[in-house]
């Protein structure tokens, strides 16, 4: 088989918003939703956190969509979207292009709020390996980065990608029971973040749907307590 060529070329992306970028807009969260997961649907568990008046979330969907079969034969065909291409064999060309797009979404939204207004990023399933990636880039300033059941294919990175994230504390949350691959156990994903020197701590939390809860800081340990809610933070 003869090499493949490369091009190249712009691309049309969606993006839905929770709140409206303003100057009322005290922080902003970015949420980055998993393989076989619709926008909509982390639009929904959000919506919670929208209720803060001064809070705007930006929720991107991945450049790569397509159809999911319906749940039962009374429903319509799903619509989700992956950031990677795991088993590709070249992870770069996706890398490249979910950067450039993180990098323009969030010139575009954040010009619309005030100056130096606090972000934080939300990275669920396969979305915690693009968050890594995304701000890897150290193109945006931001206050903390949560992994949700954070999902790294077999040929990404994880480690190179970690060193190369700015020292901003970092949360972990892994389900109590491991739905997705061991590393969503989380432990490995601790490990990881502290051996490069990043301020990180995990919490475990009941598979289902996001709490206000499980996205609330925690202390840079690798403690497992729950805390109070700090959507903003």
């Amino acid at each position: 088989m003869p090499p493949f060529h490369t091009l190249t070329t712009p691309r049309t992306a969606r993006y839905l918003l929770l709140g409206q970028p303003s100057a009322n807009v005290r922080a902003v969260w970015f949420c980055l939703h998993g393989a076989d997961e619709s926008v909509e649907d982390l639009a929904e568990q959000l919506a919670p956190l929208a209720e803060n008046s001064d809070l705007l979330l930006v929720l991107p969907e991945a450049l790569s969509r397509y159809t999911l079969p319906p749940l039962t034969p009374h429903e319509a065909p799903r619509v989700a979207a992956a950031w990677l291409a795991p088993g590709s064999g070249d992870l770069l060309p996706d890398l490249t292009d979910l950067t450039a797009y993180l990098d323009a979404l969030a010139e575009e939204v954040l010009a619309h709020c005030p100056p130096n207004t606090p972000v934080t990023v939300l990275g669920c399933g396969q979305g915690a390996a693009a968050a890594c990636r995304w701000l890897s880039g150290n193109r945006v300033n931001y206050e903390r980065l949560v992994l949700y059941a954070a999902v790294f294919p077999p040929d990404f990175d994880r480690r190179a990608t970690l060193v190369s994230l700015p020292e901003r504390p970092v949360t972990v949350v892994a389900t109590t029971v491991d739905t997705l691959t061991p590393e969503a156990a989380g432990e490995g994903l601790l490990q990881d973040l502290l051996d490069v020197g990043l301020p990180a701590g995990l919490r475990h939390v009941t598979p289902g749907r996001i709490t206000l809860a499980a996205l609330s800081p925690v202390e840079p340990t690798g403690a497992t307590h729950q805390s109070a809610p700090n959507p903003t933070a």
